[in-house]
């Protein structure tokens, strides 16, 4: 049968001058079965704590015990249960938006179907290695690419590691990425005519955004003088250099 594990937030409550989080436990009975129920814990009282930010990092400390627990409890899971289950969970609380984002698009689109059933205490360098040559030879994915989704799969036995899922070495250290992969094409930057061009239009786009507080136009004017007062020169780009992620990292 499929393992199942669902991260645990807990619910935050303040009750008689202290604060409390509740969650869900399987509880034995005495005809040796399990029910899941409702339980509260303690975390301290409200005096004690100088905001609700402060009660929030014991709410978040106390429930990654819980979740370490009963993920240790079965060491059985898949790489599907550990990652949907907590993984991508802990990206989008202690991660940026962007980076939660792109790691869970580069799961389910690239590597949950090639290695999600894979048991997560199992899971070898050769493993990863497969993977990555059938991702190259069926996508056509650059090196650079294939980098970043080697990255995406160590974060998440770094993270294993951290949470007692997985002991060992990371078994993505060692993954060498397929030599005959796609060398990165060149990448261009804007120059100072289109910067310029930019600016011009977001006045517009300001003026579409009803009652936002969009960018005013004295800051646009100021970003039109100080853009014109920069000396050109040869290779000069006011950005850094932009390459846009492959449409495959997205659904």
């Amino acid at each position: 049968m499929k393992a199942y594990f669902r991260y645990q937030k807990g619910y935050l409550y303040e009750e008689h001058g202290a604060w409390y989080v509740r969650y869900r436990q399987r509880v034995p009975q005495a005809d040796g079965s399990s029910k899941l129920k409702h339980i509260s814990k303690h975390l301290g009282r409200s005096k004690d704590f100088s905001n609700i930010f402060a009660v929030e990092r014991c709410r978040a400390s106390f429930m990654q015990t819980v979740n370490q627990d009963r993920l240790c409890a079965n060491s059985r899971i898949t790489l599907t249960t550990f990652v949907e289950g907590l993984y991508l969970p802990w990206t989008k609380e202690e991660r940026r938006a962007s980076t939660s984002t792109g790691h869970r698009q580069i799961w389910i689109n690239l590597l949950r179907d090639r290695v999600g059933e894979l048991r997560l205490r199992e899971f070898r360098t050769v493993d990863a290695s497969q993977m990555l040559r059938a991702v190259a030879k069926e996508k056509d994915l650059t090196k650079t690419a294939l980098q970043h989704i080697k990255s995406v799969l160590s974060t998440i036995f770094t993270y294993a590691k951290n949470e007692g899922a997985f002991d060992g070495t990371n078994p993505v250290d060692g993954v060498l990425i397929p030599w005959n992969a796609r060398e990165p094409g060149e990448t261009h930057a804007y120059d100072l005519g289109q910067v310029l061009q930019i600016l011009d239009v977001l006045p517009l786009l300001a003026k579409s955004l009803r009652g936002t507080q969009f960018c005013p136009h004295e800051n646009l004017d100021s970003a039109r003088s100080h853009a014109r007062s920069i000396p050109a020169r040869p290779g000069f780009s006011l950005s850094r250099r932009y390459r846009p992620a492959p449409s495959v990292f997205r659904p």
